[in-house]
């Protein structure tokens, strides 16, 4: 169970790694530097612990239930793809009602200028929801199955 925990652990810290260079390769801030240094850190940690645990006892790497991780990892996914489109809902809704990105027309309705939505949100929302689905499908089947036959 441990080395589950670890590959779990390390999935995500390599994930959010990704992040945090691509953050770093679009904005050049100084503290996305230092927070790729601190994954790259525990990363490395991780797989050292990771691999020790592996050579000093071989059959905790038998003992891998891959399903289970599979099904941790997704259900993780599918929290933080619907997390962020949550946050970017709530950022363009915010910017709808402020009236800086919107113009009463002739017949007093508003009229939405061209930046209450992002491009960079939009593309984001819209190429997100095909994983969300995928995953989160996955998940909720085998959440069904674990609470209806008791495995995974």
């Amino acid at each position: 169970m441990i080395i589950s925990s670890l590959l779990i652990a390390l999935s995500f810290s390599f994930c959010f790694q990704i992040a945090i260079i691509i953050l770093y390769l679009s904005s050049k801030r100084d503290l996305y530097y230092k927070t790729f240094l601190g994954t790259f850190i525990i990363n490395t940690i991780l797989m050292v612990i990771t691999s020790t645990i592996a050579l000093t006892s071989p059959s905790s790497i038998q003992k891998i239930d891959v399903k289970f991780i599979l099904w941790v990892i997704s259900g993780l996914i599918m929290i933080i793809l619907f997390f962020l489109q949550v946050i970017i809902l709530i950022r363009v809704y915010k910017r709808s009602k402020d009236p800086d990105f919107f113009d009463i027309n002739f017949f007093g309705k508003k009229v939405f200028r061209k930046g209450v939505i992002k491009q960079s949100e939009f593309l984001t929302f819209i190429l997100t929801i095909p994983f969300f689905l995928m995953v989160g499908s996955y998940f909720v089947a085998l959440l069904v199955n674990l609470i209806l036959y008791n495995q995974l």
